[in-house]
Order: structure tokens, then C-alpha cells, then sequence
């Protein structure tokens, strides 16, 4: 293997190897080359040179760059899908907690793989199958789940009534912008903007009439005179005395 310790001071913001992190660093880096010059543009040489290996040292660890693209969907969009799926599935949360956690989760992993998130989301057009399939299959997953921690909390009076779909598409949109602005050491810290996400996820759904509705027909006739009612103040204003 090449000195990975050579000097890198003509590169641009290499992520450098330390121990058993090899692998890791190259994906960063084949992120961020992606990202850069485009899937088709970018060789394994290309990643290689970035960090100061030789190309036959990248492929101790990928085969192929199809094979290093597939690992980062895989450990980025799939992933992704599979913690926010375990979150929903939890029967000891209820959906307001569901919520933080679920929250939380798209956080992070916008905070730690900001370079993955973002040349995805920019060669989304240009993946090569099966890998195109996989991306759009888990970001599919993402989606429902975030709808379904959503509908559940809609149905049980915690969260105001809403389409859960452009819900999830809004907290979904504002999540991902995170892997754009935040740079660890010049942003706030991960706890702070942790929970200014969670707080603000809160009062984008949470119900100004909290209760659990009635189940069945009764409880679905009460929510359309609840609406009827709503828009009649909107309409007339309130009642004067």
C-alpha cells in the first residue's frame, strides 16, 4: 500500500485514512469526487490520488466503482429507511415520540453524511441500475415511513389533521437541507441543532384540540363538524356578544 501519509497539501479537503478508517475515507471521498465530477467522470484512480492511494489499494476494499456506488446507497439511503421503520414499529412510543425520534434520526445522519446525502440527491438522474432502483426503492421506504409515524399520530388526536404525505415531504425537505449548511466546529453544536429540528417538527404537527378521536363512523362525523365549525369562524368570524 502507498504511504497514505504523504504529504496532501495540493488536494482539495481529503478525507485522510487513520487505522482501521480506510474504508470509510474512501467513500468519503468517492462521495465528495461524485458530488464533484459526476459518477461517469470519476475513476477509481480519481479516489485513489485523493487520499494518496494507489488505485490497486482502493480496490483491496471495492472491486469495482459500481461496487463502491451500490455500498453507498446502501449504507446511506437503506440504512436510513431500516432505522426509521424499526422507530415506527416501536409499540412503546407513542406517535409524539415517534416523531422526535424520527426527527432525530434524519438529523444525524444528514450531519454525518452530509458529503453521501448530497451526491445522491445531485446524481439521482445519472445512477447507473440496479443502484438507480435501490436509491429510489429506499427513498420510497423513507417516505412511508415518516407518513405512517404521521398518520398514526393524526389518528390518535396528537397531530393536527394534515395530508400525510406533503407532511412527510416537508420534514423530509427541511431535514435534508441540513447536509448543505452544516460543518461541524462553525455551526451550532449537533445537540442544539438536534433539538431545534425535533422542537420545530413538534409544532408543525402537533393538534391545537388534542384527544383521541372516536373510532369508526362516530368519531369521523364529529371531525367533520369540528371542520364545519372551523370554517364557519374563518368564513363569519367569531360570535359577537
Amino acid at each position: 500500500m502507498a504511504d497514505a501519509n504523504r504529504n496532501t497539501n495540493n488536494r482539495k479537503e481529503p478525507v485522510t485514512p487513520r487505522g482501521g478508517a480506510t474504508r470509510t475515507a474512501i467513500l468519503e471521498n468517492a462521495a465528495r469526487l461524485f458530488a464533484e465530477k459526476g459518477y461517469e467522470g470519476t475513476s477509481l484512480r480519481d479516489i485513489g490520488e485523493a487520499m494518496n492511494l494507489t488505485r490497486q489499494s482502493v480496490y483491496h476494499y471495492f472491486h469495482s466503482k459500481e461496487e463502491l456506488l451500490s455500498t453507498l446507497v446502501a449504507e446511506t439511503s437503506e440504512i436510513a429507511a431500516d432505522k426509521l421503520r424499526s422507530i415506527r414499529q416501536d409499540d412503546t412510543l407513542d406517535a409524539t415520540e415517534k416523531l422526535a425520534r424520527v426527527t432525530t434520526a434524519l438529523v444525524v445522519d444528514r450531519m454525518e453524511f452530509s458529503e453521501r446525502f448530497r451526491m445522491l440527491e445531485r446524481s439521482e438522474s445519472s445512477l447507473p441500475e440496479p443502484v438507480a432502483g435501490k436509491h429510489l426503492a429506499a427513498r420510497r421506504a423513507v417516505l412511508s415511513e415518516v407518513r405512517a409515524v404521521l398518520a398514526e399520530g393524526i389518528e390518535a388526536g396528537q397531530f393536527r389533521e394534515c395530508d400525510d404525505r406533503l407532511g412527510a415531504l416537508s420534514l423530509l425537505g427541511m431535514c435534508n437541507w441540513i447536509a448543505y449548511w452544516y460543518h461541524p466546529g462553525l455551526s451550532d453544536s449537533p445537540d442544539e441543532v438536534i433539538g431545534s429540528f425535533v422542537e420545530t417538527a413538534r409544532v408543525m404537527f402537533a393538534n391545537p384540540e388534542p384527544g383521541a378521536p372516536e373510532p369508526g363512523t362516530r368519531g369521523a362525523l364529529a371531525r367533520v363538524r369540528r371542520d364545519l365549525d372551523r370554517l364557519d369562524r374563518i368564513i363569519h368570524g367569531p360570535d359577537l356578544p
